[in-house]
């Protein structure tokens, strides 16, 4: 049971004319940037028990999917994730598989593709994503280390590794997917800003019934939240989230009758 709250105080600031006009400038910088994002929300019936125990993996395959049907290419992809069970209070970024991502993407596309095949590829994805998000968890995932390499070379006031210089390693951090996932009983809308001026940032509400009867990883649906910056002209929230949309369909109708992945 919950317990009655007092009621929050209103905290009142004393501002003096030396702070007072960066207070303005840092307002109107914000509402400028509000005013630059474009949101498209929409709700989805879900994968029901079809998406197995882990229906996070499951999303994050299918938004990889997704980009792919909107953009032709798979892209640089991030999902912060808490390490609460190694380093309390830290997190590390958790990647999609590309491969199996791309080749699930396009045997969907494909008309000749079968259904079995693409099931097949579909669990394989999944079991991939899985792995990866074990090894995450286990704080043996490759983005904290790098990171940490990074200021220990700068702390020491050594050169940069090469690894830091090379084209690829801005390419391969120039995340425009940056993915949100959070389970709720009551379901909720989570906002989640692109990283980069031309990606997307979404996020994916899984709304989880209260009935504790309910096989573990049943989902109550999605809510579903995609922004991306009106300034620039190769992304659209509404055109990703039509093909998210698209992808949910039909991934859920090759759950629908083939089972879990």
């Amino acid at each position: 049971t919950s317990l009655p709250l007092p009621r929050p105080q209103r905290l009142r600031f004393s501002i003096g004319p030396e702070i007072g006009p960066e207070v303005e400038r840092a307002k109107r910088h914000l509402d400028s940037l509000a005013a630059d994002v474009d949101v498209h929300c929409f709700s989805h019936e879900g994968f029901g028990p079809g998406a197995g125990p882990r229906p996070e993996a499951l999303v994050q395959v299918a938004l990889q999917v997704a980009f792919y049907r909107a953009h032709g290419s798979l892209c640089a992809t991030c999902e912060p994730t808490s390490l609460r069970g190694v380093l309390p209070g830290c997190t590390d970024l958790l990647r999609p598989p590309g491969p199996p991502c791309l080749a699930l993407a396009q045997a969907l596309d494909d008309p000749h593709a079968q259904p079995e095949l693409q099931m097949a590829l579909l669990r394989e994805a999944v079991e991939a994503q899985n792995s990866r998000t074990q090894e995450v968890l286990a704080g043996q995932g490759p983005e904290r280390h790098l990171q940490g390499l990074r200021q220990a070379a700068i702390a020491a006031g050594e050169p940069l590794p090469e690894i830091f210089l090379d084209p690829t390693y801005a390419q391969a951090t120039h995340f425009r997917l940056c993915i949100l996932q959070v389970r709720s009983r009551e379901g909720c809308w989570l906002l989640r800003g692109p990283l980069v001026p031309d990606g997307y940032g979404v996020g994916v509400g899984h709304v989880c019934p209260p009935d504790p009867q309910d096989p573990p990883g049943h989902s109550g649906g999605l809510r579903v939240a995609v922004t991306a910056f009106t300034c620039c002209h190769d992304t659209e929230a509404a055109h990703l989230g039509a093909a998210i949309r698209g992808v949910f369909d039909s991934l859920g109708g090759l759950l629908r009758c083939h089972g879990p992945p």
